[in-house]
């Protein structure tokens, strides 16, 4: 049964994943290359890429309700990446943004887990998977729009692989760790 929600609520929804994403991927300029950074641009690849972790954990959260919102944010920050919106910019805004509800659909659905069964084991598989067609995808769009060539592929894949799957499990344990350390203090009161 579908479950419809106001208009308000939906473009809510969708400002505020936008404005976090954003948000997000400044601190990961700012982490990499320090507070003057204006784009991300030659850091798609970092060692822990957030803004992976941030699309992971809002899709897990709020499902196919977020999905304008993280399109509409990989479009501006790659517009700022490169100052330009152009077919590789889309391709690759739309391919990353369906890599983490495809990776839900498969593990939660496939799977037959329910959402509300997240365990250390599913969030691993969850990054894991959602990491590899992120990485393949990124990569793949690159490729067609001759942004690398194809000798650097795997070179390339192992790095948005390895931080891709780093940002979705670093940010995980964090809301994890915060969750554990708001129990120990509201017992505490």
């Amino acid at each position: 049964m579908l479950k419809f929600i106001s208009i308000n609520k939906f473009l809510l929804i969708t400002i505020l994943v936008v404005v976090g994403y954003l948000i997000i991927d400044k601190f990961q300029i700012y982490l990499l290359t320090g507070i003057n950074a204006q784009s991300s641009e030659n850091l798609f690849a970092s060692y822990i890429y957030l803004p992976n972790g941030f699309r992971v954990i809002i899709a897990v959260i709020l499902g196919p309700i977020s999905f304008i919102g993280l399109f509409f944010a990989h479009l501006i920050t790659g517009y700022n990446a490169i100052q330009s919106l152009n077919g590789l910019i889309i391709l690759a805004s739309t391919l990353s943004t369906i890599a983490p509800y495809l990776s839900i659909y498969i593990i939660y659905k496939k799977f037959n887990v329910d959402i509300y069964e997240i365990k250390i084991d599913k969030i691993i598989l969850l990054s894991l998977l959602s990491s590899f067609l992120n990485s393949f995808f990124s990569v793949s769009s690159r490729l067609i729009f001759n942004f690398y060539e194809t000798k650097i592929f795997s070179t390339k894949f192992i790095q948005f692989f390895i931080g891709d799957v780093l940002g979705v499990c670093f940010l995980f344990f964090l809301i994890i760790i915060l969750n554990l350390l708001k129990k120990i203090i509201i017992k505490t009161k």
